[in-house]
């Protein structure tokens, strides 16, 4: 073996090394609580947006009115389980056979949005070191009086990786959910199901 194919091997030995080290220093874990008291280690977690898009010829059929409704993951009695916005349900009533079609799909969100006084934080999810929701009963509520009881508002306190701390008066992520792994393979946690999410990089 001469000297230029040992540096060659050398060079490759390093670079690999090097490439190694970083993905272990990027794979982030989240400690996450639950409302209900369950407390789960995730890992590769992430953020994902459900959504539902109504297909434009059957807008059209429809009257031309955008109709559509979101899909969700069931709670965590439910998890991995689908459901549909009961709005679906009474299209296909309304409609029969003409119900618009619907397509429906998911994307990683790369960021969140909370509020203050109306003032609008974008956050991106890299820098956030930790997120803890409260949530308080809204009082006169103009839900019907069978669920005004349980009407609460969401706020959040975010840690961010550099120490700061950014609380909000207001947060509400629709249809987002937490997705992660475990040894027992994938869970889907719904945000307003979150109390804490830590997350260790």
């Amino acid at each position: 073996m001469n000297l230029k194919t040992s540096l060659l091997l050398l060079l490759a030995a390093t670079t690999l090394a090097t490439h190694v080290g970083t993905a272990a220093a990027q794979d982030v874990t989240a400690a996450v609580r639950t409302w209900s008291g369950q407390s789960l280690q995730l890992s590769q977690p992430s953020l994902e947006v459900f959504y539902t898009i109504v297909s434009k010829a059957q807008e059209s059929a429809a009257g031309g009115g955008g109709v559509g409704g979101r899909v969700g993951q069931g709670g965590l009695g439910a998890l991995g389980t689908q459901y549909q916005d009961p709005s679906l349900f009474t299209l296909n009533r309304l409609f029969g056979s003409q119900a618009p079609d619907t397509i429906q799909g998911h994307r990683q969100a790369g960021d969140i949005t909370v509020y203050r006084g109306g003032v609008a934080t974008q956050i991106a999810l890299e820098r956030i070191a930790s997120l803890a929701f409260t949530r308080q009963a809204v009082k006169d509520s103009s839900l019907p009086p069978y669920v005004a009881g349980t009407h609460t508002r969401s706020a959040a306190t975010v840690v961010l990786t550099d120490g700061a701390r950014v609380d909000a008066d207001y947060v509400n992520l629709g249809a987002m959910l937490l997705r992660g792994t475990t040894p027992g393979g994938r869970v889907d946690i719904p945000w307003q199901d979150i109390q804490t999410v830590e997350f260790r990089r």
